[in-house]
C-alpha cells in the first residue's frame, strides 16, 4: 500500500544502551516503524530473511524439498512447509488481512519494511558473504510481516496435517491411496520438547508497597542456526512523544513488544497450551467418482480441486516446478489422514478460529497504550489477534490474567452432539457432515466466541501461569469451569492431551504453587522475593520425591546402585551450576517419566500434587532406571557427582559459562530444556529461561530490570552476546533505562540519526 510522498524527511533517533537495547523515538507510526525496523535488521537480518523465506512457502526452491528446519518449535522438511504455508496463508487471504489493520498499524509495517531494506542496502559485498553464507538475503516486503503475524493462529495445524500433505495430493493426482516407500515427508513432525514460559503478578494486597510487581519469564532457543527459525527473543524500547511509549521483547520477527511495558503497566506472553484452537471435521467423502462429492447437512456437493505449484531445487542445481493438487469443501481444504491416537483414519477439514487474522498488531499496539490492568484485558477484547495467554500487573496494585486471540464459539455441550461416537476420541474431533459441526457462517468464516465466552481474571492476589489454563492461575482460587477449549480438567475431555514436555500435568505449576506458599507465610512480598521463585533453582521431583526413594530397600541392588544412591543423598536437590548429583538425577528421571509411574489428579489442581506409584514391581524398575542412568554416564566418561555447570554450558568466546536452571519435567521453574547430552555435556538448549523482566512500581514509578541471557544479535562474536550469557550465569539483572531521565543518565554506547523519506 503506497503512502503519499513528504516533502522533507521523517527523522528517527536511535540510542543503544547497556546490552544493545536500541531505544528509538520518532514523530510518527510510520518513522517509529522505519527506525525499529533498521534496529532490527542490526541484530537479526539473516533469522527475519530465512522466516520470509520459509512463509512465502519457498525453502524447496532455494534447499531443496527434502531437507528439514525448525519453525517456531515444529520441525518437518522443506516441502510439508512449503506447502503448509501456501495452503493456510494464501495470498489472498493476506491482502485481506492486510485491509483490515488500522492506519496506525499499516504505517508502522511500511516504515519497519522500509527500514529492513535500508539496513539491507548498506552492506557489503563482505558483510553480506559473512552473513548469508548458507541462507540468501531477500528483499522484504509488508506481505512477510503480515504473514509472520497470521501464522500464530495456524501453525500448530502442522502437527495434524504436516506429515499428510504430500500423500493426500498424491491421492487425487493418483485417484488411489498411494503405498509409497518410506518418505521423508511422511515423518511425523518434530515437536521440541519442553516448550513453555512462567509469569507471576503480585497484586498490591500482597507486596510491600501495595503496587504490583510482575516477573516475567517467557521462554526461548538460546541459538540461532541457519535453518532453524526457532523462538527468539529481542529487547527495545519505541517512543512517538505524547503518543506511544513502549518497551520489552518479542519474538519470531514481530515488531512489537509481546513482553513488554509502559509507565503504567506491564505485562507478559505465555504460549496457549491448553487452549485448543480448532476442531477437526471428518467428512464423509467420496472420492472416486466422476464428481468427487462430500455429504454436508444431508446433501451431497461437489468438490472444487486447487494446485498448488512449488518450486523445488533439484540435486543437479536445477528448479523444477511440481504441481500439488487438493480437494476444498465449503469447510477448507481436505486431508487425508491416517489413524492416529484419539483420532480415526479419514479425511478431514479443519475449522480453525485463529485463521487469516493479522490482528494482532493492532492487539499488541492497543495493549502497549493500556493505562491499568482493567483497561490491558479491554485492549484484547477489543483486538484480537494473536492467540496465547496473557499476564499483567498494574501501577494501581491491580493483576490481571486473560487469553488473547480468538476461539471458536463451541459450547461443550455443542461439541458432544458433534463428536465422533466413541469415548477414545479427542473432544474436538466431530462428525463433519452434521451441519453442527460446520462452525463457520454462510461465508464461510469461522464462528467466534464473544467476550464473555473467554476466562479473564482480575484481583488485587496473585497469578501465576507456567502455560497451565485458567482454571488454577489465580493462587489459592479456583475459577468456575468455562468452555473445555480453554482447557480440559474433566475426565471425559482429557484424551490425548499433553500439557507440557510431554506430560500429562506440568510440575512447574505444582512447584509454583508451593513456592507461593511458603512466601505468602513469611509476610508482604518484595520484587527480590519473587526473582528467587526462578533463581533457587530448587528441584520439585527431587524435594517431593528423593527421601523416600533413598528409604527402598538397597541391600541386594548392585554396587553402580548404591554408589548412586549415596551421591543423590549427597545432592543440595537443586540445579545451581556447582550442584553435585543434579545430572544423575536428571538423567535418573527421564527414565522414571517414561516408565509412566506418576499419579496426577484429573483436573490438575497444583494443590492436590502429585504421588509416585511404589511397590515390588515399580521399585525394581525405579531401580533399573537408575542403573540405566549410571550405566549411560559411564558410557560418556561422566562421573555421577559432577557439577551441573559442567554439563550445562555456553560457549562465550573462549570460555565455557556453567550455566544453572533444568527439566521442565522435574519442575524446576528455571526452566532450560536440554539437547543431547554428550561426552562434552549437553550439545546445547533447546527452550528455557532466555528472557527474564522484573517490573514493579517504587514511589508510584516503573522501574524495570531484566535479563536477555543469549544477547541481541545473532551474530555468536559479539561481545555483549558473551556478557549477557555470564549475567545469566551470576543471576543478574540489569537496571533498564525507560523514563526520559533515566535514559539522559543513562551510557550511550553508540547513536544513529535516520532521515526517512517515505516513498
Amino acid at each position: 500500500m503506497k503512502q503519499p510522498l513528504h516533502a522533507s524527511p521523517l527523522d528517527v533517533t536511535i540510542h543503544w544502551t547497556e546490552h544493545e537495547i536500541p531505544h528509538i523515538q520518532a514523530s510518527s507510526y510510520r518513522a517509529l516503524g522505519y527506525g525499529y525496523g533498521y534496529a532490527h535488521a542490526h541484530d537479526r537480518l539473516a533469522e527475519l530473511s530465512a522466516q520470509a523465506i520459509a512463509l512465502r512457502g519457498e525453502r524447496s526452491k532455494y534447499f531443496g524439498a527434502e531437507r528439514s528446519s525448525t519453525i517456531g518449535f515444529l520441525t518437518t522438511t522443506n516441502l510439508n512447509s512449503d506447502l503448509m504455508y501456501r495452503l493456510r496463508l494464501p495470498q489472498h487471504w493476506v491482502n485481506q488481512a492486510w485491509l483490515q489493520l488500522s492506519n496506525d498499524a499499516r504505517d508502522y509495517l511500511q516504515g519497519y519494511v522500509d527500514g529492513l531494506n535500508e539496513y539491507a542496502s548498506q552492506l557489503s559485498e563482505y558483510d553480506k558473504s559473512q552473513l548469508f553464507s548458507e541462507e540468501p538475503l531477500v528483499r522484504f516486503h509488508t506481505d512477510d510481516v503480515v504473514r509472520a503475524t497470521m501464522r500464530f493462529g495456524i501453525m500448530k495445524e502442522l502437527i495434524e496435517i504436516g506429515p499428510h500433505l504430500v500423500a493426500t495430493s498424491d491421492y487425487w493426482q493418483h485417484q488411489r491411496a498411494t503405498a509409497t516407500a518410506p518418505s521423508p515427508h511422511s515423518q511425523p513432525v518434530g515437536i521440541e520438547g519442553g516448550f513453555g514460559s512462567n509469569g507471576w503478578a503480585f497484586g498490591g494486597d500482597v507486596t510491600e508497597n501495595q503496587s504490583a510487581i510482575l516477573l516475567a519469564n517467557p521462554h526461548s532457543a538460546w541459538k540461532r542456526t541457519p535453518h532453524q527459525q526457532r523462538i527468539y527473543m529481542h529487547q527495545y524500547h519505541l517512543t512517538i512523544p505524547g503518543e506511544l511509549d513502549v518497551a520489552g521483547s518479542s519474538f519470531l520477527g514481530f515488531p512489537l513488544p509481546m513482553t513488554g511495558y509502559n509507565a503504567d503497566v506491564s505485562w507478559t506472553i505465555l504460549d496457549a497450551v491448553t487452549v485448543t484452537a480448532f476442531v477437526m471435521q471428518r467428512m464423509q467423502v467420496e472420492p472416486n467418482s466422476a464428481q468427487p462429492s462430500y455429504q454436508l447437512g444431508g446433501q451431497t456437493k461437489p468438490l472444487q480441486f486447487k494446485n498448488i505449484h512449488i518450486e523445488v531445487l533439484t540435486e543437479a542445481g536445477d528448479l523444477e516446478t511440481q504441481c500439488f493438487t487438493f480437494a476444498f469443501s465449503e469447510l477448507g481444504p481436505l486431508y487425508h489422514l491416517p489413524e492416529r491416537p484419539n483420532k480415526p483414519q479419514g479425511w478431514y477439514a479443519i475449522t480453525n478460529a485463529g485463521e487469516q487474522n493479522a490482528k494482532g498488531i493492532d492487539q499488541f499496539l492497543a495493549v502497549a497504550k493500556s493505562t491499568s490492568s482493567q483497561s490491558f484485558v479491554n485492549a484484547i477484547e477489543n483486538h484480537r489477534g494473536i492467540l496465547c495467554q496473557l499476564l499483567a500487573a498494574d501501577r494501581y496494585g491491580e493483576v490481571a490474567y486473560c487469553v488473547a486471540g480468538n476461539v471458536l464459539a463451541a459450547s461443550d455441550e455443542q461439541l458432544a452432539r458433534c463428536r465422533i461416537n466413541g469415548d477414545a476420541v479427542a473432544f474436538n474431533v466431530l462428525d463433519g457432515s452434521k451441519n453442527e459441526s460446520r462452525f463457520r457462517d454462510s461465508k464461510g468464516v469461522p464462528l467466534k466466541a464473544d467476550s464473555d465466552f473467554y476466562p479473564n481474571v482480575i484481583s488485587r492476589g496473585i497469578i501465576h501461569n507456567t502455560n497451565n489454563s485458567y482454571k488454577f492461575t489465580e493462587w489459592g482460587i479456583e475459577q468456575r469451569d468455562y468452555a473445555a477449549v480453554f482447557g480440559q480438567h474433566k475426565a471425559e475431555h482429557s484424551a490425548g492431551k499433553h500439557i507440557a514436555a510431554g506430560l500429562r500435568y506440568d510440575p512447574r505449576l505444582v512447584m509454583s504453587h508451593k513456592r507461593i506458599g511458603e512466601l505468602q507465610r513469611t509476610g508482604k512480598i518484595n520484587s527480590q522475593q519473587a526473582l528467587t521463585l526462578l533463581f533457587d533453582n530448587r528441584n520439585y521431583a527431587a524435594e517431593t520425591f528423593l527421601d523416600e526413594l533413598l528409604t527402598l530397600p538397597r541391600e541386594d541392588r548392585s554396587q553402580t546402585v548404591q554408589q548412586a544412591l549415596a551421591a543423590l543423598q549427597r545432592w543440595d536437590r537443586k540445579n545451581n551450576s556447582e550442584s553435585k548429583g543434579a545430572l544423575l538425577f536428571n538423567q535418573f528421571w527421564n527414565r522414571v517419566i517414561e516408565a509412566k509411574l506418576l499419579q496426577v489428579p484429573v483436573n490438575g489442581d497444583p494443590a492436590l500434587g502429585t504421588s509416585l506409584t511404589l511397590n515390588e514391581a515399580t521399585e525394581a524398575t525405579i531401580f533399573s532406571a537408575l542403573e540405566d542412568a549410571c550405566t549411560q554416564l559411564q558410557q560418556l566418561a561422566i562421573e555421577p557427582d559432577i557439577a551441573w555447570g559442567k554439563v550445562l554450558k555456553q560457549q562465550a568466546g573462549d570460555a565455557w559459562v556453567p550455566l544453572h536452571g533444568g527439566n521442565y519435567q522435574e519442575g524446576i521453574l528455571n526452566s532450560e530444556m536440554p539437547a543431547e547430552l554428550t561426552s562434552n555435556g549437553f550439545t546445547h538448549i533447546l527452550f528455557g529461561s532466555a528472557y527474564v523482566q522484573l517490573s514493579e512500581w517504587q514511589n508510584d514509578r516503573l522501574q524495570v530490570a531484566a535479563l536477555l541471557s543469549h544477547g541481541q544479535s545473532e551474530n555468536a562474536n559479539r561481545r555483549n552476546k558473551h556478557k549477557a550469557v555470564w549475567q545469566f550465569s551470576n543471576k543478574k539483572l540489569s537496571p533498564v533505562p525507560f523514563h526520559p531521565d533515566q535514559l539522559a543518565q543513562a551510557r550511550i554506547s553508540h547513536s544513529l540519526t535516520l532521515h526517512y523519506l517515505p516513498q
